[in-house]
C-alpha cells in the first residue's frame, strides 16, 4: 500500500470511529432504558446517563421551578401588574354581562348547587342565629338595670319628651270623648258607676229628671283634660314611673311583664315581615342588571384589589404547602423516557448531527496526523 494509500486508509478509519462514538455517546445518554446484568453484576454504562441519573433530574427540575421559575417574587409581580388586573376586570364584566342573561332565580342556582329550600333554610338560620343572640344578651344583662342599659343620653331623651307624650295622651283622650263613640263610652261608665251605688244613684238619676248626667260631665272632664295642671300631673307621674322602670333590672321586667317572651314575639313578627323569600325568587338576571353599575364600577374592583391582596400575602405559604418541587419530581418521574428521547432528539436533531459530523472530522484529522508519523518514522 503506498503513502497516499495509508493516508486514505487512517483518515477513513479514523472519521468513522469519530462519528460511530460521538453517534453511541449520544445513544447512551437515553439507552438502554433499564439495567442488564450478567451473572448477577450489572453491565456497565446501563442504563443510559438520563435513566440512571433520573431520580436526581427530576428533584433538581423541581429545585429549579420552585428556586428560579415559579418564585413568589415573580409570581406577586405578574399579579400586582397592570396587565394581570386589566385582564381580570375584563374577565370579571365579561361575567358579569353574562350573569345579567339569566333567567335562572337564586333559588334555583343554590337547589342546582345542592342547597335544599335555600329561602326556608336561610329565614331558619337567621331565626336561630337572632334566638342565640338574644339569649346570650339576656344572659349577659339580666341583672342589670335598664338605667346602666340604655345610654344616658337616651335616658334624658326620653325625660324631656315626657311633658309632650302627656300632652299628646290628654290631647287624644279629650278628642275621643268629643266623638260619639266616647260619648257613649262615657255615658255607659256613669250609668254602670251609678247601678253600682244602689239607692244613691237612683236618687241622683231622679233628681236629674232627663237630663243626661254625661253631658253635664263631658264639659267638666274636657276642662280637666284640658288644664295644664292636669298636663302637669300626668307629666309627673309619668316621670315618676319612668324613675322606677329605670331601676329595674332585666330579670324583674321578665318577671313582671314577660319581657323575654314579648321580645320573641316581636323578633318573629319583623322575621315574617322581612322574610328572605322574595330574594330568593329574583332572577340572578334581574338581581345583575339592578346592581349592574355597582358591581362593576365599585365592587369589582375591590373586591379584585382584596383577591390579588390576599393571594400576595398568603402566595409564600400556599406554595410551600403546595410543595411544588415534589409534584414537578412526580411528573418528571412518571414521564416515558422513551418520549423524553423523542422530544429532545426532534429538538436537537440537527445539532446532534453536527456533532456526529464533527466527530467524524476529528477522527478524520487524528487519523492523518496518524498516517503522517507512520509515514515519517
Amino acid at each position: 500500500m503506498g503513502i497516499a494509500g495509508t493516508f486514505i486508509f487512517m483518515i477513513v478509519i479514523g472519521a468513522a470511529i469519530g462519528a460511530v462514538t460521538n453517534h453511541l455517546a449520544i445513544q447512551m445518554l437515553f439507552r438502554p432504558y433499564k439495567a442488564y446484568y450478567l451473572f448477577g453484576k450489572r453491565v456497565p454504562f446501563t442504563p443510559g446517563l438520563i435513566p440512571r441519573r433520573r431520580d436526581e433530574l427530576a428533584k433538581q427540575m423541581g429545585l429549579m421551578v420552585v428556586n428560579h421559575l415559579l418564585t413568589p417574587e415573580g409570581i406577586k409581580k405578574r399579579l400586582v401588574s397592570d396587565a394581570a388586573k386589566t385582564q381580570a376586570l375584563q374577565v370579571g364584566e365579561q361575567l358579569i354581562q353574562k350573569l345579567s342573561l339569566s333567567e335562572v332565580t337564586v333559588k334555583e342556582a343554590l337547589e342546582k348547587a345542592g342547597v335544599k329550600r335555600p329561602d326556608e333554610a336561610a329565614d331558619a338560620w337567621i331565626s336561630r342565629w337572632t334566638d342565640d343572640k338574644l339569649n346570650e344578651l339576656f344572659r349577659q344583662y339580666e341583672h342589670q338595670s335598664l338605667k346602666d342599659l340604655v345610654p344616658l343620653e337616651v335616658q334624658e331623651k326620653l325625660e324631656e319628651k315626657i311633658p309632650m307624650i302627656s300632652g299628646y295622651i290628654l290631647s287624644r283622650s279629650a278628642s275621643y270623648f268629643e266623638s260619639d263613640e266616647g260619648k257613649i263610652r262615657l255615658g255607659n261608665m256613669i250609668d254602670g258607676f251609678l247601678k253600682e251605688r244602689g239607692m244613691l244613684g237612683s236618687m241622683v238619676q231622679m233628681f236629674l229628671g232627663n237630663t243626661s248626667l254625661a253631658d253635664r260631665v263631658l264639659p267638666e272632664l274636657l276642662k280637666f283634660l284640658r288644664n295644664e295642671e292636669t298636663n302637669k300631673l300626668l307629666s309627673d307621674l309619668l316621670k315618676n314611673e319612668w324613675g322606677k322602670l329605670r331601676e329595674y333590672t332585666f330579670y324583674e321586667a321578665d318577671e313582671k311583664w314577660n319581657a323575654k317572651a314579648l321580645i320573641f314575639s316581636l323578633k318573629r313578627r319583623v322575621l315574617q315581615t322581612f322574610s328572605t323569600a322574595p330574594f330568593f325568587n329574583n332572577t340572578i338576571g334581574t338581581l345583575t342588571v339592578r346592581y349592574e353599575s355597582e358591581l362593576t364600577e365599585q365592587m369589582l374592583p375591590a373586591l379584585l384589589d382584596k383577591l390579588l391582596e390576599g393571594v400576595s400575602a398568603n402566595l409564600e405559604r400556599v406554595l410551600k404547602r403546595m410543595r411544588l418541587e415534589e409534584i414537578v419530581k412526580e411528573q418528571v418521574d412518571q414521564f416515558p423516557v422513551q418520549r423524553l428521547e423523542e422530544m429532545v432528539l426532534s429538538i436537537s436533531k440537527k445539532e446532534f448531527k453536527m456533532i456526529t459530523y464533527l466527530g467524524g472530522l476529528l477522527g478524520g484529522i487524528i487519523g492523518a496526523v496518524q498516517a503522517l508519523f507512520v509515514t515519517l518514522f
